[in-house]
């Protein structure tokens, strides 16, 4: 059996806080890992809400953009999002990991 965990982490230099949620469908992880993104860019959330956006891609030098989405509707991809601000440390991970379970 499948387990879908999202894991979102977020801190800034040494300190650092990690939720966990665990799905037992890839599309119900995938909609959390999604909505995840969505509440991270919202101002009265997160830093990520602060900065200012070019589409989809952050428009500020000291910010950097890793993300891997799942391929198309039918791929199970262990998707990623991971945003850092090199200026101050602060970085925010979103991510799918998927496990087998006996």
């Amino acid at each position: 059996m499948k387990v879908y965990l999202v894991i979102l982490e977020w801190g800034k230099d040494s300190e650092h806080e990690v939720e966990l949620d665990i799905y037992s469908t890839y599309e119900k992880s995938y909609q959390k890992f999604n909505e995840l993104i969505a509440e991270e860019k919202k101002p009265e959330k997160s830093w990520v809400g602060d900065i200012k956006w070019n589409g989809d891609v952050p428009d500020d030098e000291h910010v950097e953009l890793d993300y891997l989405d799942r391929r198309n509707d039918t791929d199970e991809t262990e998707c990623y999002w991971l945003i850092s601000d090199n200026w101050n440390g602060a970085y925010t991970y979103i991510s799918i990991q998927i496990r087998e379970v006996l």
